[in-house]
């Protein structure tokens, strides 16, 4: 844990490092995409248990911001999603078929089971409706009480009060109102990993340079305007074959004012830099995981 400009970091979990701990040598504490809960009380994490059996060695940690694990529980997938109230996270119980929604102490409180049929496309993982009472995942809906699933027109993340949607339809970027209507085409070259802003005027994402195999510009687009500001350029001229995302966003700043997000060239780093453009600089060597905190005082 770091001030937002990598300063005065702080170690709270101490673990193997890759090369140390197996299977897959991704260390004993890692994780992806936003690990915060909303209210900035707590961090959700992976921990691998390096000595255990392949099949049941990921888990799940909750942890305060100093650190105090306050529950472990056995969870598969990659991201982990908080709800809107900070009170509950959803992970995978059974990759691809069943959902777990757990309490801050671990217990679980919900087994939800995707509808029969259901094929994923890639490595993806369930997420929070604005409501609380629901989970999507590649535009099915399950609510955690049971209700049966449904389907949306689309597969998209909406905005922190609910009203609109960002979902990617071939390499296109579009915007709609939350049912899917009026939807807009605000960017067209091959889009990826779409992240509002938490006031919703803004939308963060990476695309690619013409005739690149890689994705390698970060973008932030004005949703009232349509405006579209390029941020961040990757070469990855000698990195074709290497890495698919040289660039990732990861999430705006409690602000709005801030895009943290990930390099995978020339090595991992964490940067971050102003929704203008300006003040690019590198957080973190050697990680291209890491999330703000939001809210809080300093960290």
């Amino acid at each position: 844990v770091a001030e937002w400009d990598g300063s005065n970091a702080v170690r709270i979990a101490d673990g193997r490092p890759p090369n140390d701990c197996r299977p897959f040598g991704l260390g004993e504490y890692w994780g992806e995409g936003p690990m915060w809960s909303p209210d900035g009380r707590y961090l959700a994490y992976r921990h691998t248990n390096c000595d255990g059996p392949e099949d049941a060695w990921r888990h799940v940690v909750i942890s305060d911001r100093e650190g105090n694990v306050l529950a472990q529980f056995p969870g598969d997938g990659w991201d982990i999603s908080w709800s809107p109230d900070s009170t509950r996270v959803a992970v995978w119980v059974t990759v691809f078929e069943t959902i777990g929604v757990f309490g801050l102490d671990g217990e679980r409180q919900a087994l939800v089971t995707m509808p029969r049929g259901w094929r994923p496309s890639g490595d993806h993982d369930p997420m929070w409706l604005a409501d609380g009472e629901s989970l999507v995942l590649q535009g099915v809906v399950i609510p955690i009480d049971g209700s049966a699933p449904y389907h949306l027109q689309f597969d998209g993340t909406y905005s922190p009060d609910g009203s609109r949607v960002v979902y990617v339809a071939g390499r296109s970027l579009v915007v709609a109102e939350a049912d899917g209507s009026n939807p807009r085409v605000v960017f067209d070259d091959w889009v990826s990993n779409p992240v509002w802003s938490p006031t919703g005027h803004r939308i963060a994402f990476t695309s690619k340079k013409p005739g690149s195999a890689t994705v390698n510009e970060l973008r932030v687009l004005d949703v009232a305007s349509g405006t579209v500001t390029l941020l961040a350029e990757a070469d990855g001229s000698e990195l074709e074959t290497e890495a698919y995302f040289l660039l990732s966003v990861i999430d705006f700043s409690p602000e709005g004012d801030r895009i943290l997000f990930a390099r995978t060239e020339d090595g991992d780093s964490l940067w971050s830099i102003n929704v203008d453009g300006s003040d690019h600089r590198r957080l973190v060597a050697g990680t291209a995981w890491g999330d703000w905190l939001s809210p809080g005082p300093t960290r």
